[in-house]
């Protein structure tokens, strides 16, 4: 097998999405295979105690060296035995082999333009969702009623705001943010101020809401109208909660969370997770209750879904010098 081709695939993989950007998928090339590393020193130690977002970043990015082989005629064979013992902080996860004769995924075209869009979408129309409608999956329910998603918004905000409360959790979010373009991370990793859909003036705000002021503000209860986000939420052309069996590996979740994505991406929308309606264990339960997710599932995540007035900012990714082992 041509190095060249794997190193391809690799480089191809890492437009997959991940947990703030985090990008804790490592890899290393052997013969015809690719083995698939987790570099743990990239976990959420506050946010992800238990890895299961980890896990899902991972099986969104094995979901995209799938497609990525797929574009070259490759089906891939994996495996999760036999994994050979790596030095700490790295784990192996799995081990993908190449085998000919596969076919292009219909969803592959969209792995390398797939991006999150974090500010407002368009007005939505009746063809956007009408649009949105299309998308059918068992795994997903889309709520296109503005009554339902006005009587979402504030739960997200509600959601949100109890996280951004703990300041350990607010410390890791903010380690991860780049709101400045000087910043020497800026276009490796992270939640840059262009992701965030955040202009000069407001990453300068955020960092200060977010950092030293928040206690203060806090207190005078001006913290929570600040962060909010509802009005993006309620402003959507729909949402999509993405729901999963309970007790399903989260790193298969991850490959079908991928996938989800890129089939809203096919439709020609754009989307955004909303990663806290799942997170908070009450707010999940009262819209599994609400919009009737099956009691043998789970809430996994959502997405906020629209039409884009433009083209997104250019993606934050590591060399792939630094990705392979």
């Amino acid at each position: 097998m041509n190095r060249d081709i794997l190193l391809n695939l690799v480089a191809k993989a890492q437009a997959s999405p991940s947990v703030h950007n985090v990008q804790p998928a490592r890899w290393r090339i052997e013969g015809d295979s690719i083995l698939l590393i987790e570099d743990r020193t990239r976990r959420l130690a506050v946010g992800d105690p238990s890895g299961n977002d980890a896990a899902i970043s991972l099986g969104a990015a094995a979901e995209g060296l799938c497609l990525a082989a797929s574009l070259d005629g490759y089906l891939l064979e994996e495996d999760d035995s036999n994994l050979p013992p790596i030095a700490e902080p790295f784990e192996a996860i799995r081990r993908f082999r190449l085998v000919a004769g596969g076919k292009a995924d219909p969803l592959a075209a969209m792995l390398e333009s797939r991006s999150s869009w974090r500010g407002a979408f368009c007005p939505p129309d009746e063809a956007d969702r009408a649009a949105l409608a299309r998308l059918t999956a068992p795994d997903a329910i889309i709520i296109t009623d503005t009554q339902h998603l006005t009587r979402i918004a504030p739960l997200y905000d509600q959601a949100s705001y109890g996280f951004m409360r703990r300041g350990p959790f607010r410390g890791e979010l903010t380690r991860w943010m780049r709101l400045s373009s000087n910043h020497p991370d800026w276009p490796r990793d992270g939640l840059n101020a262009q992701a965030l859909a955040l202009s000069r003036m407001e990453a300068l705000g955020a960092g200060f809401v977010m950092g030293v002021a928040f206690p203060l503000l806090d207190w005078l209860r001006l913290a929570p109208v600040l962060l909010a986000e509802g009005t993006k939420v309620a402003g959507a052309a729909g949402l999509v909660l993405f729901h999963r069996p309970i007790g399903e590996d989260p790193f298969v979740s991850g490959r079908r969370f991928h996938r989800l994505w890129l089939e809203i991406e096919v439709l020609g929308m754009g989307a955004a997770v909303l990663a806290a309606l799942a997170d908070d264990q009450a707010i999940a339960a009262r819209i599994a209750t609400d919009f009737a997710i099956p009691e043998d599932c789970r809430l996994v995540s959502a997405f906020r879904v629209g039409r884009r007035d433009k083209e997104p900012p250019a993606r934050a990714r590591l060399p792939l010098d630094e990705v392979l082992l």
